[in-house]
């Protein structure tokens, strides 16, 4: 069954927007990886971004070494936040879950938004705990301005189960691929037990993800995040 939100949309700023759109394209890669853009969204943001760095700032003073185990600081408890920006964007998060899998629910195990700042960067990974993930480009940041570095903060797969990370020899990966790049608003689906990374990152402004991991049922066991400080 829809939510209230999936039904009326969210209001931003005087417009309401629909949580999806019935124009929206859909891209699909192998891989089961799915692309939606949302440049519609990209003028209300700011509000999310400025409360998002003021935290992120808040956080690195107080646990300066999760930055260092995790590739950048994550900022949690987002729902709590009461930004509409935010209620849009993870619904629609939720909708594109059950779009691509044909379920009926979307139940998000884990949400947070990923801060980089110059230098970090985030190792090979999977998720262990859901079918599928989500990534949103809130802010790229600006690294295509100040470096030449092409792969710069990108979302990379690399991952031998991907034919486009395998164009010489199947099932033994020597190459990449980045599904969003420096695309702002973008929003990226995928299984999420595919090895990801992202790439060193050079801006000098901070660039900034939010991610899901999204199950159509719920999970059993306690959701531990490896590799974060809570003293």
């Amino acid at each position: 069954m829809a939510s209230d939100i999936e039904k009326n949309g969210v209001l931003l700023g005087v417009k309401q927007f629909p949580v999806w759109r019935e124009q929206t394209q859909i891209t699909r890669h192998d891989g089961d990886i799915y692309i939606i853009e949302n440049p519609e969204l990209d003028p209300y943001k700011t509000p999310f971004v400025e409360e998002l760095l003021k935290r992120d700032k808040d956080q690195r003073s107080k646990k300066p070494l999760n930055s260092l185990a995790k590739g950048g600081m994550k900022v949690r408890n987002l729902e709590a936040l009461n930004i509409p920006f935010f209620d849009l964007i993870n619904a629609r998060a939720k909708v594109f879950f059950k779009l691509v899998t044909g379920k009926k629910k979307a139940v998000v195990d884990d949400c947070w938004a990923n801060v980089m700042n110059q230098g970090e960067w985030l190792i090979p990974h999977s998720h262990q705990r859901s079918s599928l993930s989500v990534v949103y480009s809130l802010e790229p940041g600006n690294g295509v301005d100040v470096s030449k570095e092409p792969l710069n903060g990108h979302l990379m797969f690399s991952d031998p189960r991907l034919p486009q990370c395998c164009p010489y020899a199947p099932n033994h990966v020597q190459s990449f691929f980045r599904p969003i790049g420096d695309i702002s608003s973008a929003m990226v689906i995928f299984p999420s037990n595919l090895t990801h990374m992202v790439a060193p990152y050079q801006g000098d402004t901070s660039r900034i993800t939010i991610a899901w991991n999204i199950n159509d049922k719920e999970v059993p066991g306690e959701l531990v995040h490896v590799g974060e400080k809570n003293e």
